[in-house]
């Protein structure tokens, strides 16, 4: 194909093996929960959860809520709740009509809904809390029939017909725009993340417009196509972590392991299957929240290392929603900003802790701070080196000689750091420490 795919399946094979045991992959092959081994898609389960005691219609959407699996039935218009064990525990099946497919999102659980029957509220995204209780709606443009978390507190929303496109929406419904827009392709189903959360893969159903039924991966970034595979009418997409992908869609065709490098499949089963989750069957333990005070104050030039808190081991985020979503966590070194809430989690054998959220104030500096701060030189008189500490932050410092040339200069980014001096000549030195508001001078004599 068109790239390289050893670098996707790298990441996908570290998410496997920091994953939990219990991590299994879930498809509707009706009427059974097929369960599916996440690194090479090998089935550990054909009957996981047998839906025929349900009466089902046509179960199409699956998703963990907690400790609870949730089943969209599209045509008995309702929700099928299970514990991780694969026990019925009850029905939501008021308010929902012709609903395809169901996520978390936030601290909700959104579900598409196309019709109007059961009060159902038509083209619309239907909330529920993690109880099963309804928290509203929104109207949607089109059918929907997928949602997925995006990250970032973004949504993506798939249609199809007419109105086939990517939406994003934020977390309270209102629209970002489109990823993808429409005339592209036809019939949106499934979507999923790649790996990496650069791009997302979108199983494409129909073969009228502008591009064929198949496999397809947008870019997140202007919604380009970045790669395609012609794999007929598809349903249901999700990588695996060796780096290949479970693709399904209707009888003859059922679930198939696509390698993305040489484009073959290899079938799993030929019976018509629906859409695919990964799931945690093994019950969290929330972990304590970190603690650590609510409002901290730093100098410029801080980072996210630099908050106090307890444990010192936790993932640090910019919004709540990804820190409640363990998604989108914070590179090392990041620059803490001023006014600006940053939230904490800690994980405990795969387990996420509930966030700690911590607002920075970072300390403006002025020429005055410069007067003011203490810096020392050590050892001065030096010879190949000189180490330097500061009570305030330093971004550059410069080497002149006794008549004013700038010998050496280079940038710091710190409160202390070694400078060579290799380079000079004995006699007598100033080194001039800069930053954004001031600057201070010390002499230094070179043995």
């Amino acid at each position: 194909m068109k790239k390289n795919y050893v670098f996707i399946a790298f990441l996908t094979l570290i998410t496997f093996f920091q994953s939990k045991a219990q991590e299994v992959i879930a498809v509707i092959n009706e009427p059974n929960i097929v369960l599916l081994d996440p690194f090479d898609g090998s089935i550990l389960d054909p009957s996981f959860i047998d839906l025929t005691p349900l009466n089902q219609g046509q179960p199409k959407g699956i998703t963990q809520v907690g400790n609870e699996i949730w089943v969209s039935d599209q045509t008995a218009d309702r929700i099928d709740r299970f514990d991780l064990t694969g026990t019925f525990i009850s029905t939501i099946d008021t308010g929902l009509d012709n609903i395809k497919g169901l996520n978390v999102i936030g601290d909700e659980v959104w579900v598409t809904n196309a019709g109007s029957n059961n009060g159902a509220p038509g083209a619309a995204i239907v909330r529920f809390d993690f109880q099963g209780n309804p928290t509203g709606n929104f109207v949607t443009v089109g059918s929907s029939f997928d949602v997925i978390d995006a990250g970032s507190g973004e949504v993506y929303i798939s249609y199809i017909g007419n109105d086939t496109r990517i939406e994003r929406r934020d977390y309270q419904g209102n629209i970002l725009g489109d990823l993808v827009s429409t005339g592209v392709v036809t019939f949106i189903q499934q979507m999923v993340l790649a790996p990496d959360a650069n791009t997302v893969f979108a199983a494409v159903f129909s073969n009228n417009g502008a591009n064929i039924a198949g496999l397809y991966e947008f870019s997140r970034v202007d919604g380009t196509i970045v790669d395609f595979w012609q794999e007929g009418s598809l349903r249901g997409v999700m990588p695996l972590g060796n780096g290949n992908f479970l693709l399904s869609a209707g009888t003859n065709y059922g679930v198939r392991i696509l390698d993305p490098v040489s484009g073959n499949t290899t079938q799993l089963w030929p019976e018509s299957s629906q859409y695919f989750a990964r799931l945690n069957l093994s019950p969290c333990s929330t972990p304590p929240t970190p603690v650590g005070a609510a409002n901290q104050t730093f100098n410029a030039g801080a980072t996210i290392e630099d908050i106090v808190v307890d444990p010192t081991d936790v993932l640090w985020f910019a919004t709540e929603s990804d820190a409640l979503n363990n998604t989108n966590p914070l590179p090392a070194g990041t620059q803490l900003t001023d006014n600006t809430t940053y939230y904490a989690i800690q994980v405990v054998d795969g387990c996420p802790s509930l966030p700690l959220a911590v607002t920075v104030t970072i300390n403006v500096l002025n020429s005055s701070d410069w007067a003011l701060a203490k810096f020392v030189l050590s050892p001065n008189p030096a010879r190949e080196y000189v180490d330097f500490a500061a009570t305030i932050f330093v971004e550059r410092y410069s080497i002149y000689n006794s008549i004013g040339q700038e010998l050496v200069g280079n940038t710091v980014k710190g409160f202390e750091g070694r400078i060579d001096l290799t380079t000079l000549n004995t006699g007598l030195y100033f080194i001039q420490f800069s930053g954004e508001h001031g600057r201070k001078t010390i002499p230094l004599l070179r043995q």
